[in-house]
């Protein structure tokens, strides 16, 4: 009995520190972290660059037996893009998300040649003023993305209607001239993919890139064909044309963050607190060095001109021919970039980047013009920038995870031009030469983690012209010519993407815990 009453006394006393003890080994309450919800109506608006190719032909007969103009031409295409899109989103609970977007979009994306050569020898002069680009267009597409929190990538793909405009005089032979203009809405399709990054519970940044490609246009041409003067009439157009888009923009969600969860401890962007969050001290260390890689999209207009002089049997020269092109220009780029950042303060941060790229931005016009029965014009006309380089200084603010940046400094690249002009004569150059620069643009930076951030850029890169020899002939009497090739100032404009990452951390304790 004694024994009894002992073991109830003892598990009497034992109880508290029991229950004391299997409620230390109860798991401690998690605390929900939270998500943006990407779910719901959304609109913004977004500015880029494209480019691609447009293939063009020209036919024109005439009832005249054995008189007529024949051409096609290859154009590469660029320019600026700028419009606005709206959207609804649909986020399941295993954060996949389908939604729809449209888009309208103002487009200066252009394929455009122009070249003028004057002679004293009457089959070497020529005119051509070619111009087809995409005035605006609109898209109609559906998205696929998942969310990573902030980060929400993304593919798409859908409809495609634009305007597409031709003008000018397309192709302009020694002993012809031809003029046409068409303004025609085509209809065609839209892919690409991208990723949006929340911002505050309702306002995301977005980069993206899209390809269109839109079905060719065709209208009327008429011109004459000269001495003697026989009149021509047929049609111009372009085949299909295609473009390569890279852009930026931001939205705005009128639903935002999970209501379910308390956000009172969270950060002030996710709160919605713009105000503390611009006076909040940053929450990631940007300070320190930093290496990784970009791609993205470039081009503008190349002017190149040509001299060419004969030497006559007095020994005196008198110039032959003067010849003036346009090419615009556009293509990829690709490459890497190191840096060191040192921030100032809580909020500012002051660095140096240098970066070393690949690019196949090329500015090209080739042009076939057949005169039947008096002459022929073949055109074949290349400029490339094949690499470049900048080295850049950097100054900008940081608040949370955002960095937004201007910068600066030298550029240097290497740049090829190279073609033939053949008619009644033969002009011809092929230089590559590296050239030097300035650069200026803006950016900003996400970081993902505390040593992983996501950027984009715009860049703006001006070079001196490229100068060297050009030849020629005149093939009726085999005068030789000989003159010099100059380009002007090469200038390009760049839309990049890139990550980067830190090495070692700066300070060893949180910025955000400093004084």
């Amino acid at each position: 009995m004694k024994k009894l009453i002992l073991a109830v006394f003892m598990a009497a006393v034992a109880q508290p520190s029991i229950a004391a003890d299997l409620a230390s080994q109860k798991a401690a309450p998690e605390v929900a972290t939270p998500l943006p919800r990407w779910a719901g109506l959304y609109f913004g608006f977004n500015r880029g660059f494209g480019g691609g190719v447009v293939d063009g032909s020209e036919f024109l007969p005439s009832l005249s037996q054995g008189v007529g103009v024949f051409a096609q031409t290859e154009n590469r295409a660029s320019g600026f893009v700028a419009g606005g899109q709206i959207g609804y989103n649909h986020q399941f609970a295993n954060r996949f998300i389908v939604g729809g977007e449209a888009d309208f979009q103002w487009s200066g994306i252009k394929a455009s040649y122009q070249s003028t050569s004057l002679s004293n020898s009457s089959g070497l002069n020529s005119n051509v003023d070619s111009r087809i680009g995409l005035n605006w267009f609109g898209t109609a597409r559906g998205r696929v993305g998942y969310s990573l929190g902030r980060l929400s990538p993304y593919v798409t793909g859908g409809l495609l209607y634009g305007q597409l405009q031709g003008a000018g005089t397309p192709f302009l032979g020694s002993n012809s001239i031809v003029m046409g203009a068409l303004n025609q809405t085509k209809l065609g399709w839209v892919m690409g993919g991208g990723v949006d990054i929340a911002i505050t519970k309702n306002l995301s940044a977005r980069s993206e890139y899209l390809y269109l490609s839109m079905s060719g246009v065709s209208g009327a041409a008429s011109g004459a064909v000269l001495a003697p003067l026989t009149p021509v009439n047929g049609t111009f157009g372009a085949y299909g044309f295609g473009a390569h888009l890279v852009r930026a923009g931001l939205n705005y969600r009128l639903t935002g963050l999970d209501r379910s969860v308390d956000f009172e401890d969270i950060d002030p962007l996710l709160r919605g607190d713009v105000a503390g969050f611009l006076s909040s001290a940053p929450t990631t260390d940007w300070a320190g060095f930093y290496a990784g890689v970009n791609g993205g999209y470039g081009g503008d207009v190349i002017n190149e001109y040509a001299t060419l002089y004969q030497q006559s049997t007095s020994g005196s020269t008198a110039t032959a021919a003067t010849a003036v092109y346009a090419n615009r220009t556009g293509g990829f780029l690709g490459g890497g970039q190191v840096g060191y950042n040192y921030q100032i303060a809580k909020n500012f941060i002051l660095g140096a980047e240098t970066d070393a790229q690949w690019t196949g931005i090329t500015g090209q016009h080739e042009s076939l013009t057949l005169e039947r029965p008096t002459s022929a014009i073949y055109v074949n006309r290349h400029s490339s920038l094949d690499w470049y380089g900048t080295t850049r200084l950097r100054a900008g603010v940081t608040r949370g995870e955002l960095f937004g940046y201007l910068t600066a400094g030298v550029s240097y690249g290497q740049v090829s031009s190279d073609g033939y002009q053949l008619t009644n004569g033969l002009l011809s150059n092929r230089l590559t030469q590296t050239k030097a620069g300035w650069v200026v643009g803006a950016g900003s930076e996400y970081s993902i983690t505390s040593d992983l951030s996501f950027k984009a850029e715009y860049l703006y890169l001006s070079m001196s012209g490229i100068n060297g020899a050009s030849t020629g002939a005149v093939l009726t009497d085999q005068s030789v010519l000989m003159g010099n090739y100059t380009t002007g100032t090469i200038s390009n404009s760049l839309m990049r993407v890139g990550a980067n990452w830190k090495f070692g951390r700066a300070n060893e304790e949180p910025i955000s815990a400093k004084p």
